[in-house]
């Protein structure tokens, strides 16, 4: 996906708090965090590892619990922490 694509998923997935200003700094944030001109994988393209994605992450913050990780392959991917630790599980805090 797309920076451009990314953000307009996440606003029409994220659960937007009433404040006016949410969308905006929701929007901000995302455009902060998200690289610009690559291609960028997604939680969807690791199905294969059979985890379940972070609702909180996912639907009320991901402006700030998803995160952009690099992939072995030095490319970019933007996920939750459930993927992100099927990923890489030597970042498993506990």
């Amino acid at each position: 996906m797309t920076k451009a694509e990314i953000i307009a998923q996440t606003l029409r997935v994220m659960k937007l708090n009433d404040e006016p200003d949410y969308h905006t700094i929701a929007v901000a944030e995302l455009q902060r965090k998200l690289p610009e001109s690559m291609e960028i994988k997604t939680c969807e393209d690791f199905r294969h590892l059979n985890v379940e994605c972070c609702d909180t992450c996912h639907n009320f913050y991901p402006h700030y619990e998803m995160r952009v990780i690099q992939l072995p392959d030095g490319s970019p991917a933007w996920v939750c922490d459930s993927v992100e630790w099927a990923v890489y599980p030597e970042r498993v805090t506990g």
